[in-house]
């Protein structure tokens, strides 16, 4: 989770959420009587969704569903949720323009790393969630990308245009959400 400027001059929060999430307000998220869990206590299914919160009172403002979506759990290489359930976060200046033109933060949240790969960004802009891109390494373009992550992902002008590349293991995407390298 990671705090992202509308443009009001206060922080809010963004997040991934599921089932039965409250907000400071007590507004739930989602089914509040579902209950994901498997046998061994992991949850490998159910609808997930991202969403900003109010900063101040930590009240819901927006809410879509989650992208990466987790789909089937053996795409991502295992049955048992250990690969599908494997999550980073960042914020970047990826190219969003907000108030008065001035360059803002968008939310970078990625799923799996050891096969498939998923990297969404999200733009806020005070009053609504958007996706801006989403890069799949099971998209044919980017399959050369697959099982280049690892633990920890990286955020930097790395090209010098003046935006943010995601730096994800031995691969890079450029702001624009298109494969910029890999080793």
């Amino acid at each position: 989770s990671y705090h992202i400027a509308g443009g009001d001059g206060r922080a809010e929060l963004m997040v991934k959420t599921a089932d039965g999430t409250i907000d400071g307000k007590g507004n739930i998220i989602g089914d509040s009587t579902a209950n994901h869990c498997n046998k061994a206590g992991h949850i490998i299914e159910g609808p997930e969704y991202i969403s900003v919160f109010e900063g101040l009172t930590g009240s819901v403002l927006d809410t879509k569903p989650y992208i990466p979506e987790r789909g089937n759990v053996a795409d991502w290489g295992d049955k048992y949720g250990n690969r599908s359930e494997r999550y980073l976060a960042a914020i970047g200046y990826l190219g969003a323009t907000g108030v008065n033109g001035k360059l803002t933060a968008s939310g970078i949240f990625c799923r799996g790393y050891y096969t498939r790969t998923v990297i969404a960004a999200w733009d806020w802009d005070g009053h609504e969630l958007k996706n801006r891109w989403t890069f799949d390494t099971n998209t044919p373009e980017w399959k050369h990308y697959a099982g280049q992550g690892n633990h920890n992902l990286r955020v930097a002008d790395v090209d010098g245009d003046g935006f943010d590349e995601i730096t994800y293991g031995s691969m890079a995407v450029d702001n624009n959400g298109k494969g910029l390298y890999n080793t």
